[in-house]
């Protein structure tokens, strides 16, 4: 990967909303980041299958829940300490509903504009 270029190929934002990683092992409770209609940036405390896919449950504030499969593409580790390590997991989303991916590709859209106005 050449450090600099962008290689999504959809924008992303910035966000911070709860989400729970169902795998056939266990539950994995963590927090997206940033989110496109394709993909999101999760960090979490144990890292979900590399391997296969698996289930996210998303939690917008103020909307209904949002499921999808995805699979990891990439993970890193964000930080170790004393409380723990932490971990940064890049997801592509492998089967969401139309109306989810129009919500998300609404909400990157708006988003956009409003920091292009300002």
């Amino acid at each position: 990967m050449t450090r600099g270029v962008e290689r999504r190929l959809q924008p992303r934002i910035e966000i911070s909303w709860p989400v729970t990683v169902l795998t056939t092992q266990t539950t994995i409770e963590a927090e997206i980041h940033n989110v496109s209609p394709s993909g999101a940036f999760i960090s979490c405390k144990d890292v979900p299958p590399l391997e296969g896919s698996f289930f996210i449950i998303i939690r917008p504030p103020e909307r209904q829940t949002i499921s999808v499969a995805g699979r990891v593409v990439w993970s890193t580790t964000l930080q170790t300490n004393e409380s723990g390590t932490s971990l940064g997991v890049g997801i592509q989303f492998t089967n969401i509903t139309l109306g989810d991916r129009r919500f998300l590709s609404e909400l990157v859209k708006t988003h956009i504009n409003e920091e292009k106005s300002r």
